[in-house]
């Protein structure tokens, strides 16, 4: 069970009751005044949750050659920041794998299973899934626009077309940067993240491509997209899924 509001975020869930409004944005650098504006966060309520489906392929590892089927169910909070994801993955004819990966109460989890299961592999409370947790959770932001303006989250204008997200939480901290046209529509979000979580794991680039988006509810949001990891031979694109199935504030 994820945890309920803080105080302070109570606080501030109480004041955009009646949606995001342009005072609340005055310390925003432009691009992300412009972003919010042009997707319609701009007098939408605040998000407090989002859920939605996932259908999509990955990829282990760089050498694998053929894509695996995935299907996923994502459930993310604002306040305070948290999401559960659960994955399964056909390898082969009655043979899959399931996984699930969390971050709650600032502490993020990994676990595979073989056929829901066997486990696999487990990772938990360890100080770098944690921090990549964090960091995934704020790449994911444009599902949950409103929470750009909420307790948790600062903002650090690198250009015109660029900002960089700072996400304090749990004694944690990550930022991401966010890429825009000149439209103000999303491109890109990038985030130094672990790939692993051993001893001798670094921090890795990570970045979540769109390659669509759609409207709902008035919002614009984005409902298809690849990610990514830079590693030393270059780019391993790992995931590509499209979102669908999207309800805001139903828990």
């Amino acid at each position: 069970m994820m945890e309920k509001n803080t105080d302070f975020g109570a606080q501030f869930s109480h004041n955009v009751q009646n949606g995001i409004t342009p005072e609340m944005m005055e310390s925003l650098p432009p691009v992300i005044k412009n972003w919010l504006h042009a997707i319609g966060a701009v007098g939408h309520a605040p998000i407090r949750n989002i859920r939605l489906n996932q259908t999509g392929t990955i990829k282990l590892k760089p050498e694998q050659k053929e894509w695996t089927a995935s299907e996923s169910e994502q459930i993310s909070h604002t306040d305070p920041p948290a999401f559960r994801w659960d994955v399964k993955m056909k390898l082969a004819p009655g043979i899959y794998v399931t996984g699930k990966d969390s971050f709650e109460r600032g502490l993020g989890s990994m676990r595979i299973k073989l056929g829901g299961i066997m486990p696999i592999s487990k990772t938990m409370e360890n100080e770098k899934t944690n921090q990549s947790s964090l960091q995934r959770y704020l790449m994911e932001l444009a599902w949950y626009p409103t929470a750009a303006v909420g307790p948790y989250i600062s903002w650090e204008e690198e250009d015109a077309y660029t900002a960089i997200a700072t996400l304090k939480y749990a004694g944690l901290q990550g930022s991401a940067t966010f890429y825009f046209d000149e439209q103000y529509e999303l491109l890109k979000v990038e985030a130094w993240r672990y790939k692993e979580s051993d001893e001798d794991s670094r921090l890795v680039l990570c970045t979540g491509t769109i390659k669509e988006h759609q409207r709902l509810d008035g919002l614009k949001i984005p409902v298809e997209l690849e990610i990514s990891w830079l590693l030393e031979h270059g780019p391993f694109t790992w995931y590509r899924f499209r979102a669908s199935d999207i309800r805001f504030n139903t828990i």
